[in-house]
């Protein structure tokens, strides 16, 4: 029994010590933390999961995963700001980092460069939110900002150039949360610009409110003496409307008469255009006819002249024919005298004068008609006289020969007494 109860308690001792030595040598994470973790051989790691780890004598270093900070003036760690005129304000501000989203190599480079502390990673987004929000503000001027309506383009370019900070990033901080509580508090120097600003702007505005009533007053005057003139203008403007209206209808009117004139010359040229060309067309058809006229009366002419030569020539024949048959008959007249011995000496000598003379003429006729170029058309015996109102000369020719001459050898010879 007595060994039982010894054995119990060794047990027992051995069980405290075993559980005091694994206590000894494990190590609890939690949730919202991380943790760089070096072996007792020097290797580091970092240990992301939460629970609990037995591991102999490692040197751990916890890092909050995430952290929220708040700039307010009740811990008078509010942000400072400056303006283009170099006045300041302190604004109240809240920011917020991760840091489990980068590499295990860049949270080792981390860990090394803030040693463990929490408050290194703080100082390090503060400054960048400082260097952001100094270089953004110094363009703004206080009153636009403080009283007026450039506070929020301002806050816009500060949360823009304060999250996701790529600087910040290449160190593994990344900035998720930036917020503004309220408009910049003045500092004491630029509460007094801005009473002294509000004094001048009370005074400019009493000025501009004494200058409002001068110029209500001038114009009220100036409206009245305007009313005056408008009066007397109105008249006058009346009455220049009238004369311009009549001058402006006048002016219409001989426009109106111009264009007409214009319209009008413009057909008058357009028929005597049409009137030309038609005129022409007629020339044409008229000289083609007159020319088929031309060409079926040189043909008639040729035609008649052929009909005249021939004609002419028959009536030459015919006159030979009648000559000839004059001749003989005078020959048989001579001989019938001869036989007869009707005559005396002196009448042969006549009849026989009478007959040479008669041969010698119609030789010589018959010779000159004969030599005679006709004409391609000719009238005989027409009786149409030429041109000067003379007969046909060679009908008159022929008429003579035919008609008086040839009847003169009709006649019979007297015998002499």
């Amino acid at each position: 029994m007595d060994k039982l109860i010894k054995f119990l308690i060794g047990f027992i001792i051995v069980a405290i010590a075993a559980i005091a030595i694994a206590f000894q040598f494990a190590h609890k994470l939690e949730n919202q933390n991380l943790a760089i973790v070096q072996s007792m051989s020097g290797d580091v790691e970092v240990r992301r999961q939460a629970g609990w780890w037995l591991q102999v004598s490692p040197t751990i270093t916890e890092y909050n995963k995430a952290g929220m900070y708040r700039l307010n003036s009740q811990d008078k760690d509010s942000l400072e700001i400056q303006f283009n005129n170099k006045s300041k304000a302190m604004m109240n501000a809240a920011i917020g980092y991760r840091i489990d989203g980068a590499s295990d190599e860049t949270l080792i480079g981390l860990h090394q460069q803030v040693e463990g502390q929490d408050e290194k990673i703080w100082q390090m987004v503060l400054t960048a939110l400082n260097t952001a929000a100094q270089s953004i503000t110094t363009k703004y001027d206080p009153s636009s900002v403080i009283g007026g309506e450039k506070f929020e383009p301002m806050v816009r370019e500060i949360y823009t150039a304060i999250m996701h900070n790529e600087e910040l990033k290449t160190h593994g901080i990344d900035v998720n949360y930036f917020a503004v509580d309220g408009r910049p508090i003045p500092d004491k120097e630029t509460e007094a610009q801005f009473a002294k600003q509000k004094e001048a702007d009370l005074a400019k505005r009493l000025a501009e409110a004494e200058q409002l009533k001068l110029e209500a007053e001038t114009l009220k005057t100036q409206a009245n003496y305007k009313r005056e003139i408008a009066e007397f203008k109105g008249k006058a403007d009346a009455e220049t409307a009238k004369l311009v209206t009549e001058a402006e209808r006048q002016a219409k009117l001989a426009t109106i008469e111009a264009q007409k004139k214009v319209d009008v010359e413009k057909l008058e040229k357009e028929q005597m255009l049409v009137k030309a060309n038609k005129e022409k067309e007629v020339a044409a058809i008229e000289i083609a006819r007159e020319k088929e006229v031309a060409e079926i009366a040189a043909e008639k002419e040729r035609a008649v002249a052929e009909i005249a030569k021939k004609t002419e020539a028959e009536k030459l024949e015919m006159i030979k024919l009648q000559a000839d048959q004059k001749i003989a008959t005078a020959q048989a007249k001579k001989q019938e005298i001869e036989l007869s011995g009707a005559i005396t000496e002196v009448q042969r000598a006549q009849l026989d004068l009478e007959q040479k003379i008669a041969e010698a003429k119609w030789n010589a006729i018959g010779k000159g008609i004969s030599g005679i170029k006709l004409p391609n058309m000719m009238n005989i015996g027409s009786g149409v006289t030429g041109t000067d109102g003379t007969g046909n000369p060679l009908n008159d020719l022929i008429r003579m020969m035919t008609l008086e001459k040839v009847t003169a050898l009709d006649k019979p010879i007297e015998p002499a007494k």
